[in-house]
């Protein structure tokens, strides 16, 4: 849901702020600035963390729900490189972490898992997303998807908290004694 940049991007240019084509394509500039800063902040990083994912996750919902509440083009586009670091910063800090965590064994077909749901739910998000856009608008197309973002990553942050708890507990009943 929150990767529709083209889409949100072109709304908020056309419809919300009245620019053209031009200042559509300076929009998609300024975050791709942020988006190499992303890449590279994951980069220096000399191992993937689970937690930096949820942090650069919830700091991109935030970042997208608050992209859609900015007020004037200037303002929208201040904020872009900051939800352009966020999310390339998630995107390869998860690639990493699922490659170095998988088993040499298994990490083909887990990393094609992977890629399966994350590309294959684009089809899902965008297409309502942009009826969303056309529909309600573009401020309400990048909080809805920020929001949905962001509850997803805080869901599945709070699935796992607890699967690890329940494993901990598990594991702390069959030590020996």
């Amino acid at each position: 849901f929150g990767m529709n940049f083209q889409v949100t991007s072109a709304l908020m240019a056309t419809q919300t702020f009245g620019k053209g084509a031009g200042e559509f394509g300076i929009l998609g500039s300024i975050l791709a600035i942020g988006s190499l800063a992303g890449a590279l902040l994951a980069s220096a990083r000399k191992r993937p963390r689970l937690r930096f994912v949820v942090g650069a996750s919830l700091v991109f919902s935030a970042a997208q729900i608050t992209s859609g509440l900015m007020p004037t083009y200037v303002t929208y586009a201040a904020i872009l490189p900051l939800v352009g670091l966020s999310i390339l910063t998630t995107v390869t800090t998860a690639n990493a972490l699922i490659q170095m965590t998988s088993a040499p064994s298994m990490r083909g077909r887990v990393v094609a898992l992977y890629l399966m749901v994350f590309i294959g739910s684009a089809p899902l998000g965008s297409p309502l997303i942009g009826a969303i856009g056309e529909h309600i608008g573009a401020r309400w197309a990048l909080v809805i998807s920020g929001l949905a973002a962001g509850l997803g990553i805080a869901a599945a942050g709070l699935l796992y908290a607890r699967m690890r708890q329940i494993r901990l507990r598990s594991l702390w009943r069959r030590r020996p004694q």
